[in-house]
């Protein structure tokens, strides 16, 4: 890659950071130092390590409800208005247009405007932006007085885009796999990696050689957790998670690092249940037999639970109103297809269910889990995926208040005959330390 630079010491040198795994060339930053002070404003820490790039590359890195996409907008915004030159990209076109809807919501808010386009594949792909225009799959020469280029791994890959960008973000970095990202890092001078590598990643496996299938953040991060301070940026508030649900995440999946925002005391549920509890995480035992992706016992009990809590009060952020629960406060998840059918055909009409994969980036009042499987013997898939600890994260942490997990204790007599299945099924075992319905 050095001798496809050329003569320009800085030409693709973001790229290059990447490939050789180097700390963040930061400008004022000694490499290998903090790169932002915990103790001053977050975003206003972030826009400041962000403009000091020197054709390098940062992490930030997002837990559930931490404000990953708003503060990328926020960067973002302020780059523009500094007459930047900013590209957007992810693994999905619905992850894209979600970002840039955020951006165009902050430019419309401080009524500031910009030039600014996407390029899309498909119809149900297109953004329906107020400033941004999509310019759908129409091949033609690009306007380079836009100052904000958004698409997928094709566009940014373009040879006409080479050196074009000034920063480029990469939302959901944890799905966007090295070699893309690599291909695209030709098209800008710095680049920002934006994602979670504890929540799900790659829908798809690649086939590109060596450890370029990794993902960028897989690859940058090899077994840590959470980013090093001297690596990149953990946003360490969640504004979704009260602080009985954001104990266990934060211990299990975060290093002890992520910390419930205020605003999380603002909101509360009330659901006057002896067997589940207003907030936390609730246990619901199960005794079933020969269940392997599918569980009639859980959905009944599903079904009982959600009729209760429907008509219950509960209270949102920012309001001393209380309203009544309904079916938009509540996800019901599911690890496998068939028990998602088999819940959609049995609950009240509207009910919104689905498997991990549906619900990344969602959030609700009250969230339950069905584990579905009777015990290990039954296990329709391997331990790694049933007892994953991305998807457990993400299957919890969809809730602010409160989360009720469906388990028929058996499951936790896996036989471990790897020490990476004990510390699958230990995450599990450590549910019940946090659990509050004793």
């Amino acid at each position: 890659m050095k001798s496809y630079c050329g003569d320009n010491p800085l030409h693709f040198k973001c790229g290059i950071d990447i490939l050789e795994n180097t700390f963040p060339d930061i400008l004022n930053i000694k490499k290998g130092d903090p790169i932002i002070d915990n103790n001053k404003n977050i975003v206003s820490e972030v826009i400041r390590a962000v403009k000091d790039l020197n054709s390098s590359y940062l992490l930030i890195q997002g837990p559930p409800g931490a404000g990953k996409t708003y503060t990328s907008a926020k960067i973002i915004l302020d780059l523009i208005k500094n007459k930047k030159r900013v590209g957007v990209t992810s693994n999905s076109h619905k992850a894209i247009n979600n970002l840039l809807s955020q951006i165009e919501e902050l430019a419309i808010e401080e009524k500031f405007t910009f030039k600014g386009f996407k390029k899309s594949s498909k119809p149900d792909d297109k953004l329906n932006g107020k400033i941004i225009d999509d310019l759908g799959s129409v091949k033609k020469d690009y306007d380079y007085t836009n100052q904000l280029f958004a698409g997928t791994a094709w566009l940014f890959s373009d040879a006409r885009l080479n050196q074009k960008i000034d920063y480029l973000f990469v939302d959901e970095a944890g799905q966007v796999s090295l070699a893309n990202t690599l291909a695209m890092s030709t098209s800008t001078k710095n680049i920002i990696l934006i994602g979670d590598q504890m929540q799900l990643s790659q829908p798809i496996k690649g086939t590109h050689a060596g450890d370029t299938g990794k993902s960028s953040l897989e690859y940058l991060l090899s077994d840590y957790d959470t980013i090093p301070t001297n690596k990149g940026i953990f946003l360490d508030k969640t504004r979704r998670l009260n602080y009985k649900i954001c104990d266990y995440i934060s211990d299990s999946f975060y290093d002890s690092r992520l910390k419930p925002h205020e605003i999380t005391k603002e909101r509360h549920v009330k659901l006057q249940s002896k067997s589940i509890k207003d907030e936390g995480i609730s246990f619901v035992s199960m005794n079933h037999l020969n269940c392997s992706q599918k569980s009639d016992e859980e959905v009944k009990e599903i079904n009982s639970m959600m009729k209760a809590a429907i008509g219950k009060s509960c209270k949102d952020s920012g309001t001393t109103k209380e309203r009544k629960i309904n079916l938009e406060d509540i996800l019901i998840v599911a690890p496998f297809n068939m028990q998602v059918n088999n819940l959609s055909r049995n609950l009240p009409k509207g009910s919104k269910v689905g498997t991990i994969d549906k619900f990344q980036g969602q959030e609700a009042k009250v969230v339950f889990i069905s584990m579905t499987s009777s015990d290990p013997e039954n296990l329709p898939r391997h331990k790694e995926f049933f007892f994953s600890r991305n998807r457990l994260n993400v299957a919890v942490s969809r809730a602010q208040c409160s989360t009720v997990i469906l388990f028929n204790p058996s499951l936790l007599n896996a036989s471990c005959s790897k020490i990476n299945e004990m510390r699958l099924v230990n995450n599990f075992c450590k549910l019940l330390k946090f659990k509050i319905n004793k």
